[in-house]
């Protein structure tokens, strides 16, 4: 791709996120763990990778089983 000023780059994203699943329908998801890597499609290569807790507005959302699934504790996130 493109970008402006003539700068050719070419890389691609990939992104994942970590939720913590309602215990009852009509309840919403909540974002736990935001990451992504850029990767040289040529060389399939690593080029830069980020990550970051997200807290959320309602932290009974997370419940033993997000603990035992992501390792991400509501302590984790109290300062994200």
């Amino acid at each position: 791709s493109t970008l402006g000023g003539g700068d050719e780059r070419s890389e691609i994203a990939f992104f994942d996120l970590e939720t913590a699943v309602p215990a009852k329908s009509g309840k919403p998801f909540a974002i736990l763990e935001f990451g992504a890597i850029l990767v040289c499609p040529r060389k399939l290569v690593e080029l830069y990778s980020y990550t970051t807790l997200v807290r959320p507005t309602d932290l009974s959302l997370i419940a033993t089983l997000s603990k035992r699934r992501s390792g991400i504790t509501r302590d984790g996130v109290l300062s994200a």
